[in-house]
């Protein structure tokens, strides 16, 4: 794997970890610096919402119902955005579930794909990946998605350039 290539972080809010939970707040950010993030209005179907998540991320029902786009919108921005590329994330299993729910609700198929980031990792070698590690577990999660996604961009370009934060 070339580690000077373009690299991508997503990171998803979701309003729980139920089998009928959704996403919530989809963000990315990549080594080239650019990032977005946004909030998804729920379908009237998409009903599920855990206390406990919400305490976490912060984003109250009412404000996807409010400022959210709709599902479509939000697959179709998601997809522009990342193209074909293999898009890293931190839980893959969970990621996974939701981008397919986001994009089953849209009636379309994503172009691009999620890897686990400790895939990522495994191209690093052992050092830089205790390193990244190492910055990873010392930066506070935000938890909100693209703040989330720009701390791994963040810990994988300080290891990348020999940089510690």
């Amino acid at each position: 794997m070339n580690l000077n290539k373009l690299i991508t972080f997503i990171d998803i809010e979701a309003s729980g970890l139920h089998e009928s939970s959704y996403p919530i707040e989809i963000g990315w950010a990549d080594t080239l610096g650019n990032s977005d993030s946004f909030l998804i209005r729920p379908p009237d179907h998409w009903t599920y919402w855990n206390n406990v998540a919400e305490a976490i991320h912060g984003i109250k029902r009412e404000k996807l119902l409010n400022e959210g786009i709709p599902v479509t919108d939000a697959a179709e921005r998601l997809d522009r955005s990342l193209g074909v590329e293999t898009v890293f994330c931190d839980a893959l299993e969970f990621d996974s579930f939701w981008i397919e729910r986001l994009f089953e609700a849209a009636g379309i198929e994503p172009s691009f794909q999620l890897s686990d980031v400790h895939q990522l990792f495994g191209a690093l070698g052992a050092e830089r990946t205790l390193l990244l590690e190492e910055i990873i577990r010392k930066t506070p999660a935000p938890h909100r998605a693209r703040e989330d996604a720009q701390r791994y961009v963040a810990a994988y370009c300080a290891v990348i350039v020999n940089r510690h934060l």
